[in-house]
């Protein structure tokens, strides 16, 4: 069996119907396959970005076909190689959850506590919604993020509860242990 390769292809433009069904019958029709995904809608714009395998060919073909895809949604698309990942050192992965009213600031200055530690952000999602009895705002954080071993998990909880002081934010940090699946060998 060949080697597979990959491609990401991105894609934002006014919501419908029917979008991600069209989108993975054409990634599908090349003889590709949806590795990875993540798709949103936000005030009535359709965002997504996939991690796409398959033979050099039919990646080619869908990145020199992509257009047609534009053409069928109505979304701006673009498509690119991965670049080649550098080799990371040893790195533990954790659970950050953040919880406030919301205000500005909060992702800029959590995500700057985070890169001055040599923490890399692998996944966040963000949302604000309206509290149930006083409709004030409020704003959630979940992310996934990659601690060096290197670093001493005291140094990072010391520096998340300081600024969860400073801006009256609730927060919590929780390794992510993978449990092997039913019926492994242990």
């Amino acid at each position: 069996m060949a080697d597979k390769e990959n491609l990401i292809l991105t894609a934002v433009g006014p919501d419908k119907v029917g979008l991600v069904e069209t989108i993975s019958e054409f990634i599908f029709k090349h003889g590709c396959n949806i590795e990875d995904s993540k798709m949103a809608v936000f005030c009535g714009e359709f965002a997504l970005i996939l991690l796409i395998s398959g033979d050099g060919r039919a990646l080619q073909n869908v990145a020199q076909g992509y257009h047609e895809l534009e053409d069928l949604t109505g979304l701006s698309l673009s498509v690119k190689i991965p670049s080649q990942r550098k080799p990371v050192e040893a790195s533990l992965p954790y659970k950050l959850s953040a919880s406030c009213m919301d205000h500005p600031g909060v992702v800029y200055r959590l995500s700057g506590i985070l890169s001055r530690l040599g923490i890399n952000i692998e996944s966040m999602e963000t949302k604000t919604y309206a509290a149930p009895v006083t409709g004030t705002p409020i704003f959630r954080l979940e992310a996934e993020i990659s601690v060096p071993a290197k670093l001493k998990i005291d140094t990072l909880r010391e520096s998340l509860n300081e600024f969860a002081r400073e801006e009256n934010i609730e927060l919590s940090l929780a390794a992510i242990t993978h449990e092997a699946p039913p019926g492994a060998a242990g």
